[in-house]
This record gives structure tokens, sequence and C-alpha cells, in this order.
């Protein structure tokens, strides 16, 4: 059964097939669309969830008996799969059509594929998936689609925006709805809700051209000080919010944090970047992040996190931009938060 994602959430009204095929090349509508399916599964009782990232050297047997195994803990569980070339090559083909052909009992499995060529959309395993289930397909939405998916999202953070609001966010995102979405959030933050004007949006544009919130983090996590200086610096004096400054930093450092623990359980790093969808082209920044912070530098941001929200929100003592300077140095470099690793 073919959905679209704005299918999605009435077909899941109406119930879980036994399994989906989540495929596209816009990968937050993908990534969105799996987090509907998790959470459905947590309201039908799907209490545990698997995660196989299925790679080059993946071994297809895994996910076989996994998912015809029972749970000691939880009576119902989800298996998730991720491509991570959008192709299971021959074994895992295989496994996945036998798994199509005869559901596991009290188990929902989840495989993301990413795109799909010509000829991987007529495989047999494509087909026995989609025929057992639901195959819901993300490609990159046109003109319309991507003008009415933010017309969709202003409305969810209690816009009434202008129709030449949307227009020129869609054209300054067009083909990139993380990008749009970046901007929607940054709206939300420095706009009470209700219309929305053009002169609203351009301000919030006019503001990430010359000095882009976004790139804060990457400008940390790559350890260029002078830019994340440069960053900051333009960022105050435009006069830009520093809710938004902190929330893109804690952003970088929970996930920095999260790939910490994850690796640390024994959990390789291409699996933990698969399961936080950290996106390819930030891969090399947290992996190199990772090698200069260790536990001891990982609690000092978090910890350097919490005092900078205190000072931003006036519950303690300081001044909130040396408070950005100092978390986003010591994203950069760990000494900088009073310690090694």
């Amino acid at each position: 059964m073919r959905l679209s994602c704005n299918e999605l959430p009435d077909a899941l009204e109406k119930g879980l097939a036994p399994l989906y095929l989540l495929s596209g090349t816009e990968p937050l509508l993908l990534e969105e669309a799996a987090d509907r399916l998790r959470a459905a599964a947590r309201k039908a009782e799907f209490s545990e969830r698997a995660l196989h990232v299925a790679d080059a050297r993946y071994n297809w047997s895994a996910l076989k008996a996994d998912a015809r195994s029972r749970s000691l803990f939880a009576r119902r569980r989800l298996v998730e799969v991720r491509l991570a070339n959008g192709k299971p090559g021959a074994a895992g083909a295989k496994v996945l059509k036998e798994l199509a052909d005869s559901p596991p009992e009290d188990t929902l499995l989840m495989v993301i594929a990413g795109g799909l060529d010509r000829n991987a959309r007529k495989s047999a395993w494509v087909r026995a998936l989609d025929a057992a289930g639901a195959w819901i397909d993300a490609p990159i939405p046109s003109g319309a689609e991507h003008r009415a998916w933010i017309r969709e999202r202003l409305a969810q953070e209690r816009f009434q925006p202008d129709p030449e609001a949307v227009a020129l966010l869609a054209e300054r995102t067009e083909g990139n709805l993380l990008s749009a979405r970046q901007q929607i959030d940054k709206l939300a933050l420095t706009n009470e809700p209700g219309p929305l004007g053009l002169e609203a949006v351009m301000g919030a544009i006019s503001d990430a051209s010359r000095f882009d919130v976004f790139q804060l983090g990457a400008a940390a996590l790559g350890q260029d000080l002078r830019r994340a200086a440069r960053i900051l610096s333009g960022l105050k004096r435009e006069a830009a919010p520093p809710t938004l400054i902190l929330w893109v930093l804690v952003r970088d450092i929970t996930t920095l944090a999260d790939l910490h623990w994850r690796t640390a359980r024994g959990d390789s790093l291409p699996s933990a970047m698969g399961a936080l969808a950290v996106w390819s082209s930030r891969k090399a920044e947290f992996r190199a992040a990772l090698k200069r912070h260790g536990a001891r530098s990982i609690a000092g941001l978090l910890r350097g996190s919490s005092r900078a929200d205190q000072v931003i929100k006036g519950a303690r003592t300081g001044e909130p931009w040396a408070e950005l300077e100092q978390l986003a140095f010591a994203l950069a470099e760990p000494h900088r938060m009073g310690g090694g690793r």
C-alpha cells in the first residue's frame, strides 16, 4: 500500500500495518515519518525498540534472528532497519523478502531506505514490503507542496502568515525543508503568535544572511574559534535572542553527549549516528569532537548549558553573551570548560 507523508497520520489512526518501508530523497520528511511511526508503535504498546544499521559489512542473519526472536521483557517489539546506502544487497534483499512474506508475530518492522533508484523500486524485496505493509515515499516536494508545507508549519506555531511571507520563505528555502524548518523555528522564538507579515520574515532572513545562527554549532564543533567569535559578535550586534543561540548550542551538545554514551556502551559510531539521525554533512564534525571530548568534558558542557540558561533567564547573575561565548569555545576546546576529557 502506497502512502504519502501527508496520508500517514490518518492511516495510523486506523491501525498499524505489520511493516513499513520508508524511502525518498527528502531526509526531514523521512525522519518525521519515522517519528510518527515510533509514536504510534509506543501507543500500541510496542514497548521495546531494536535498531539495525545495515552497512556494507552488516550480517543480515542478525536481523532475521532478532525479528523472529521473542523478548523476555516486552510483548510487542519495533524492529527498525536503516539501509546505510539505500540498497540491502543480495543477502539483505533475501532476508527482507522473507520477513515480508511471513511477518513476525508481535513485531513491527520499519525499513528506512532513503532514496531508491528505478531498479530498486522494481525489485522483489521492495514489491514484497509494499504488498505486505505500507510504503511511505518522501520525494523532494514541488514548489506548491513546499509552500503548503511552510503554511502548515507556521500554522502549527500559531502564526497567521500573509501570502507574501509564505512566498518569501519558500523562495529562500526552495528544495531544503530543513532550512525552512530552521527559519520557522527562529520565527517562533523571536515573534509572538498571530499575524505574520513580510517584514518579520525579511528581518529573520536578513539576520540569517549576515550571521547564520545555525552555523555557530558547526564552527564550534569544527574548532574554528575565530569564526565562532565573529558569528557571536554579529548576532549580538543584531540583537539576536540569546535563547535561540543557546538552543542551537545545546542541540549539538546533547547530540555529542548521546553519541558518547551510546559508543561507550558498545554501539558502533555509525550505528549511533544513524539512531540519532546525524546528517551526513555533519558526521565528520561530530567524529572529530568525540576524539576531543570525554565523559568529564561533556558533563562540563551540560553544566555550562544549564548555567547559561539560568543566566539568560535572570535566575543567576552573569552576562548572557559571555556565557554563550564560553559555551561555544568549550565545545571547540574541552579545556576551556575547566578540565580535560
